[in-house]
């Protein structure tokens, strides 16, 4: 038995290190999304985009021997949570026998997720199991560090694609890598090469926060390198949603005594006066309201074509904007998205910023004065 996964971030780093201590064979999709156009072309044509390449990324996994799928799914108002059906049922049109095996990503337990393990993990003690649990959780924890650390450094670096340069060799090593001793080393040594870089202390950069549909909002395949595209126009990216938001959001804090809130998700409440209104969407709200208040220069907001929760999430952005005086721009992708339009709307909104930025400095000083 094999197992591959689609990607989603660097979600596929925590998954190698789970897979590898409980000894589990597994395929990881290319990072290149080489059957990007194969999963298109087995998509219906309005289906979000993250469907069409999470189909491409189990296409790529099959064709290197899985038959198994391990696919997040639940319930909610996004269609995220009918994908692992819909895959399984195009998989099999096509002539592919896979296993997928489903979790319910909305209210994921450790048992949940050892019950849908258990064909692979039969015969493995619960200590190694709690270990490669609690290994993964520290993996994506430390990713998350490292990706912190190049956005940082990356709008402040001497010599621009420095950064860039050592996340590309932090990418090609990882996907070869095994275990979590290596790993865990290929992470820290990214984070010294990163932290060797010259940067200038002096320069003040725009800060610009990144919210919206979380896989186009963390996949630099989707968003076509969107943070380190920003950071070579010398802007601070802070992006809201992490694959480590995510597992303490849907982990770490079902299992804790206290339940403690999402701040984001109880802003977007206040304002839409309801519990959901699908994916991300009340924390795309609240995180955009939450930036305005601790100062940020703008907003980015991306979501998938045809994605409900954000288009709705983005109808209080006029009043936000008002309320706050923050900019906000929306970016919608879809397999068909020009990546210099694309780059040349990021580009237009940063002068926009600059520009801004100035104007005000230009304000206060004639106040001061």
């Amino acid at each position: 038995m094999k197992i591959t996964f689609p990607h989603m971030g660097n979600l596929f780093i925590p998954l190698k290190v789970l897979f590898d201590i409980l000894e589990i064979d597994y395929a990881v999709p290319s990072l290149s999304r080489c059957k990007f156009e194969e999963g298109i072309a087995h998509s219906p044509e309005f289906a979000c985009l993250p469907f069409k390449i999470t189909l491409g990324d189990l296409l790529d996994g099959i064709e290197q021997g899985a038959d198994h799928i391990l696919y997040g799914g639940g319930c909610g108002q996004c269609r995220f949570g009918y994908y692992a059906d819909l895959h399984e049922a195009i998989l099999k049109s096509a002539g592919y026998d896979v296993t997928m095996i489903r979790l319910d990503s909305s209210n994921m337990t450790f048992q949940e997720l050892m019950g849908k393990l258990k064909p692979f993990t039969e015969g493995k003690s619960k200590a190694r199991l709690v270990r490669g649990i609690l290994s993964a959780v520290n993996t994506v924890l430390m990713a998350d560090r490292l990706s912190k650390t190049a956005a940082w450094i990356r709008c402040r670096e001497q010599q621009k694609g420095d950064t860039d340069k050592v996340m590309r060799r932090f990418n090609q090593r990882i996907i070869k890598a095994k275990g979590y001793k290596e790993i865990k080393q290929l992470i820290h040594s990214a984070r010294k090469q990163l932290r060797s870089i010259p940067v200038d202390l002096e320069f003040k950069p725009l800060k610009v926060a990144i919210v919206g549909e979380i896989y186009t909002s963390i996949d630099p395949f989707v968003n076509m390198e969107m943070e380190s595209k920003l950071g070579s126009l010398g802007v601070e990216v802070h992006n809201h949603l992490t694959i480590s938001s995510w597992v303490i959001d849907h982990g770490i804090k079902k299992v804790l005594p206290l339940k403690l809130k999402n701040k984001a998700h109880e802003r977007g409440k206040e304002l839409f006066d309801t519990d959901d209104i699908g994916g991300h969407g009340l924390q795309t709200v609240g995180n955009a309201i939450l930036s305005a208040q601790k100062g940020f220069d703008g907003v980015i907001h991306t979501y998938p074509f045809t994605c409900l929760p954000e288009i709705v999430a983005q109808c209080s952005f006029g009043e936000i904007q008002d309320q706050y005086g923050i900019p906000i721009m929306t970016l919608i992708i879809d397999e068909l998205t020009g990546k210099a339009g694309y780059e040349t709307r990021i580009e237009a909104f940063v002068d926009m910023l600059e520009r801004r930025r100035q104007l005000e400095l230009q304000k206060t000083m004639r106040e001061a004065f």
